[in-house]
């Protein structure tokens, strides 16, 4: 099976596609400066700079050497912000007409499976309309409902040690879709941050590719230092005076800020922002510090090889925005196990 993989970001879905045995000719995304962390961790698959709405996709499946015959995925990860339950313009984000764009390059030059991944609200009230439009041109270009799996799945029931709900919808145009097997391991945050070298906030470690911690300005890192280690709240604080106005006023707004994660828990749901103590749950559960870039990459199950290029902000970005290596495999297995009834 020959891939494409649109939206790919810093290249988690290819990678577990590849650790899936599915070859991932390209990735497709928009912003550059990707192009060296999805390269450098993905060979021989390359990365193609190019917008989605400009894309003639039969010259595209030449250039990627694609013939008749080969059985063909289309994988979308459309951004999940126009999307999401947070986004406060639910009703005009242009991005939202991407899932209609990828779905007309599949009316235009059907593949034999596709993949879609993003968030909850995709289709409910919240992409209900765009979704419905989404499922009737691909449904013309032959992927009929019997033949369509869409459900919504934790990223934690398939080996990932982070609570993370996608919408997932695999389909294909001439076979049986078989459902994504679960997983019985279940690691917790304990599992996989135990082995990385203690670090200050600020600092890093060159034992670990990418394994630095952003820095806490003062007050910050006083409030970090209150919460109680292994799962504590802020509103675990006894002095309250060092809580920033805005949470002194109202304790319970957006609670998880400068709270830890659990040992013995999943994480939560990490974001483009999942370094920031002052953006989640993302405070180390022993160390006075925000995870650490390697860290956040480790509960996404990038593996410890996996380098990231760019900024420290646009490296937490590409990691926060990137479907967990270890999901994308159960998926790609899925999709195998689908094609080999073809």
């Amino acid at each position: 099976m020959k891939a494409i993989d649109f939206f790919c970001g810093a290249g988690g879905l290819t990678r577990g596609l590849l650790d899936a045995g599915i070859e991932v000719l390209a990735g497709v995304d928009t912003d550059k400066r990707l192009k060296q962390t999805y390269e450098n961790n993905n060979k021989p698959s390359q990365f193609i700079n190019e917008d989605i709405r400009q894309i003639n996709i039969n010259k595209l499946r030449k250039r990627l050497g694609i013939v008749r015959g080969d059985v063909v995925l289309y994988a979308a990860c459309c951004p999940c912000q126009p999307f999401s339950t947070l986004n406060r313009n639910k009703g005009d984000d242009d991005r939202k007409a991407l899932l209609i764009s990828f779905a007309e390059l599949v009316a235009e030059a059907p593949p034999d499976f596709i993949l879609v991944e993003n968030v909850p609200g995709l289709n409910n009230a919240y992409g209900s309309e765009i979704y419905a439009q989404f499922i009737a041109l691909i449904g013309k270009a032959g992927f009929k409902s019997e033949n369509t799996y869409a459900e919504l799945l934790d990223a934690q029931d398939f080996g990932v040690p982070q609570v993370r709900k996608r919408f997932i919808l695999l389909a294909s145009r001439n076979a049986r879709v078989v459902r994504p097997r679960r997983s019985s391991y279940k690691p917790k945050v304990k599992h996989v941050l135990k082995k990385y070298p203690r670090i200050a906030a600020g600092a890093g470690s060159k034992k670990f590719l990418n394994h630095k911690a952003r820095h806490l300005v003062p007050h910050h890192k006083r409030i970090v230092s209150a919460v109680p280690k292994d799962g504590g709240n802020r509103q675990d604080i006894t002095d309250t005076s060092i809580l920033l106005k805005c949470h002194q006023q109202n304790p319970t707004a957006h609670k998880d800020v400068f709270g830890r994660m659990a040992w013995d828990e999943p994480a939560p749901t990490l974001t483009c922002r999942c370094v920031e103590v002052y953006c989640g749950r993302f405070t180390h559960p022993r160390q006075n510090r925000g995870i650490s870039l390697r860290e956040a990459a480790a509960l996404q199950t990038f593996s410890d090889r996996y380098q990231f290029f760019g900024t420290f902000y646009h490296i937490a970005e590409q990691i926060g925005n990137a479907v967990p290596v270890r999901f994308g495999k159960h998926l790609g297995k899925a999709i195998q196990k689908s094609a080999s009834q073809l």
